[in-house]
């Protein structure tokens, strides 16, 4: 691999398959520094670019080069409680208690005519209005903050504040022209819940502090409660990143994929605007060369960006709902007197621009986090493991200042491979489920996973380790 285009951060490259996507991307001629390549490194059968990697563009927007859904991203809550004060009865009531306030469930016919304005569904406790969801697109987890009631001082503890909404992009994009009828009729209900497919929610207790200085100033103590969380992409997120590119994720029913093609065509081409652009919309989002480069500095550029921050906006509202359901959930389980608060969100699928090296770049992490100085850096094990709460240091400005979202993929390989061991104190964790068999447990295996993948990031000055968290139960579903 030359190190002039691609940067290895302790990853395994030797996948042909992978490799072979590596030198395509660092081969196009807007891709002017190095691939970052962070240890967690894999590939996925429905997406483009590699997972755990970061690219800086040239002026241009490649919605390839991260997920689908931009905007996906994780959190950690802290709280009053102690280990001791889980039992399995309360951990059952709390979970029972996410589950409440969920809007209905339609089918396919019922979906059709809400896209319609036929019917549309009853809204929920923690559910937007048509005004509540154009405010979260405009003001991101500034609107959620004031809707649920939250301290202002919450938004402190997310990275760009919840907010990536400039004043000129909102003028000339508002978002009764940004968003697509689908993201009207499903991006305002069930706010705050799904944690289907790698999305989850976890009780965790601290077990283990590095560094006792800063985990103090963040308010963070041995055995206390924490809530892990992954999520937040949601249904706006799911329908802009499918009306604004051509994915190859997309659902495998025919009729689904049918209604959505016709609806997104009528999206892009059902106005005059659309009819005189159709040429660069049909070449952008519906028949894309491989790796499609989107100049921002055009009116199609603007608008593509545009969709971006709106994802990402309302993705920030929507995980900050996810922490007013877990303050409720806890509050009815454990007692009105039980204190929550947050400690950091991050985005770990996104495109921003930014500055590297006194230079402006299209900035692309596909499940990768951005690193800020001094601010918390969150890694997620997997539910038999430790999870990681770093600091980040200066030395993620060599790497795109970027650092894995979590270490799943290699805590995987490493036990297949035989490269793990039981945990000596025999650890368990729950996992409840919405479905059959509604609770399994998982038995707790050793670290090299996850020290495989953290251990590169803090040798090279991205971050240092502040704790160790470890799992008690996790909610699927």
């Amino acid at each position: 691999m030359n190190p002039e285009k691609i940067q290895n951060l302790g990853c395994n490259l030797a996948d042909q398959k992978l490799q072979k996507v590596l030198f395509s991307i660092a081969s196009l001629p807007q891709i002017t520094r190095p691939l970052v390549c962070l240890p967690d490194i894999h590939l996925k059968e429905n997406n483009e670019a590699p997972c755990s990697f970061v690219t800086a563009a040239d002026g241009v927007i490649i919605p390839e080069l991260t997920a689908p859904s931009v905007g996906c991203g994780m959190g950690i809550i802290l709280t009053s409680l102690k280990r001791n004060d889980l039992t399995p009865d309360k951990l059952e009531t709390f979970y029972a208690h996410m589950q409440e306030h969920r809007s209905a469930r339609f089918g396919t016919i019922q979906n059709i005519l809400l896209w319609l304005g036929i019917i549309d569904r009853t809204g929920a406790q923690y559910d937007f209005s048509k005004k509540d969801l154009a405010d979260a697109i405009r003001d991101g987890a500034k609107f959620a903050a004031r809707k649920y009631n939250m301290s202002p001082e919450t938004l402190n503890h997310i990275e760009y504040a919840g907010d990536v909404m400039d004043d000129a992009t909102e003028h000339a994009f508002p978002p009764e022209r940004i968003l697509p009828r689908s993201a009207w009729v499903s991006g305002r209900h069930d706010i705050g819940y799904g944690f289907k497919g790698n999305h989850f929610l976890e009780v965790q207790y601290i077990e283990h502090i590095p560094d006792e200085t800063t985990a103090s100033s963040w308010g963070i103590s041995k055995d206390q409660v924490v809530i892990m969380y992954h999520g937040g992409g949601g249904a706006v997120s799911h329908y802009m990143g499918r009306y604004f590119a051509k994915r190859k994720k997309e659902s495998k029913s025919f009729k689904t994929r049918l209604f959505q093609f016709i609806a997104k065509f009528l999206f892009h081409f059902a106005s005059e605007e659309g009819i005189l652009n159709f040429r660069t919309r049909w070449r952008y989002y519906f028949h894309p060369m491989k790796f499609q480069a989107v100049p921002v500095n055009t009116p199609e550029g603007a608008r593509l960006f545009a969709s971006i921050k709106a994802s990402l906006n309302y993705s920030y509202a929507f995980r900050l709902a996810i922490v007013k359901r877990v303050t409720d959930a806890l509050q009815e389980t454990f007692g009105a007197s039980t204190s929550v608060c947050l400690l950091w969100d991050t985005v770990h699928n996104a495109i921003h621009e930014e500055a590297i090296a006194g230079k402006t770049y299209i900035v692309h992490r596909h499940t990768a986090t951005r690193v800020f100085d001094d601010k918390p850096v969150l890694i997620s094990g997997f539910n038999n493991t430790n999870s990681y709460i770093g600091i980040g240091l200066q030395g993620a400005q060599n790497h795109l200042f970027s650092a894995d979202h979590g270490a799943g993929e290699t805590i995987k390989t490493h036990k297949e491979n035989g490269a793990v061991q039981p945990h000596p104190n025999n650890h368990s964790t729950d996992i409840y489920t919405s479905k059959p068999p509604y609770k399994k447990t998982a038995v707790h295996i050793t670290n090299e996973g996850l020290d495989a993948v953290i251990k590169p990031l803090e040798n090279a000055n991205i971050m240092r380790a502040v704790a160790y968290t470890r799992p008690i139960a996790v909610f699927k579903g």
